[in-house]
Order: structure tokens, then C-alpha cells, then sequence
């Protein structure tokens, strides 16, 4: 289990290197807690932040997920190392780890569009690309100018709503 999380670590450190260190630092808090966050007012004050808007805040200034779908994207990624580490299956990853099995399949299409077994053929580098991918287009948006609608019009709508890119 060190090695994968140590191969984790250094998939993290590899993608991000442009973040702050106290980003740094919420990566590696998820990537040790296997991703599982908690709530978002906990994990803010935990970090010393005022609040979960300013978690949110810090986090879109570095072209990075919210804290909930950045967990599962580290979760993801450490299941598919896992696998490819230890040809175990994701049952046996999630019922190790505390998970509910059917959640974590979930949460593999939700960010990947893939099944299981679709994303553990693709490999870790598709997944590590993939969020790659995501972060950027996060990126991309937090960098562009805000829009914003005059009065008694509607918002324009916001593409990506879901997290696969």
C-alpha cells in the first residue's frame, strides 16, 4: 500500500506543479485520507480558512476542482493505480478502504464517462490526463472575464456542468 501511495503522490506532484503549497497541501491531505474530505466548513477551518466559499475561492484561483470532486478525482486515480499495482478489482478496493462498492462505480463514470473496467484498460497517464484536462479548462474559465447578465436576464449557461470534460 506505500508503494501505491507513493506512485500516487508522485502523479499528483507531477500534474500540479503550478499550485500554492497551501493547495499542495490539500491534495496531499485528500491523497492521505484516500479521498474522503468530510464536509467542506471542516475542511476549510482545518486549513485556516474563514470558509468553505473561501476553500472554493482558493482552489478555482488554482485552475483546481471543488474540494468534493477534486476527492473523487484522487480517489479515482489511486483506484486505478491500485489496480494496476495489484490486479485487484474496485469491489475489492472500496470494500478495503470503508467505501460502498456501487458508489465508487458511480463516481468512475461520473468523472470519466468510462466504466471500471473501460478506465482500468485506459490506464493511470488517460486518467492523470483527464484531470489534467479538467483542470485547465477550470483554468481557462477562472482566468477569462466574468460575465455577468444585466437585470431581468438570464445567466448564460455555464458548459460543463457535469465533470467530465
Amino acid at each position: 500500500m506505500i508503494e501505491i501511495a507513493s506512485a500516487l503522490e508522485h502523479h499528483l506532484h507531477t500534474v500540479l506543479p503550478h499550485v500554492s503549497h497551501t493547495a499542495q497541501a490539500i491534495v496531499n491531505v485528500i491523497r492521505l485520507r484516500q479521498g474522503k474530505v468530510g464536509s467542506t466548513v471542516l475542511a476549510a477551518q482545518s486549513f485556516g480558512l474563514p470558509s468553505r466559499f473561501a476553500l472554493a475561492r482558493l482552489l478555482r484561483r488554482e485552475g483546481l476542482p471543488g474540494l468534493q470532486e477534486l476527492a473523487a478525482w484522487i480517489s479515482v486515480l489511486g483506484w486505478v493505480v491500485a489496480a494496476e499495482r495489484s490486479r485487484v478489482s474496485l469491489f475489492m478496493i472500496a470494500s478495503h478502504t470503508g467505501r460502498s462498492p456501487p458508489v465508487c462505480y458511480r463516481t468512475v463514470r461520473r468523472l470519466t464517462g468510462l466504466t471500471w473496467a473501460q478506465l482500468v484498460a485506459r490506464g493511470s497517464p488517460w486518467v492523470l490526463r483527464l484531470f489534467i484536462d479538467r483542470c485547465q479548462m477550470l483554468r481557462r474559465e477562472s482566468d477569462s472575464p466574468q460575465v455577468r447578465p444585466r437585470k431581468g436576464q438570464p445567466a448564460p449557461s455555464a458548459p460543463g456542468h457535469g465533470f467530465v470534460s
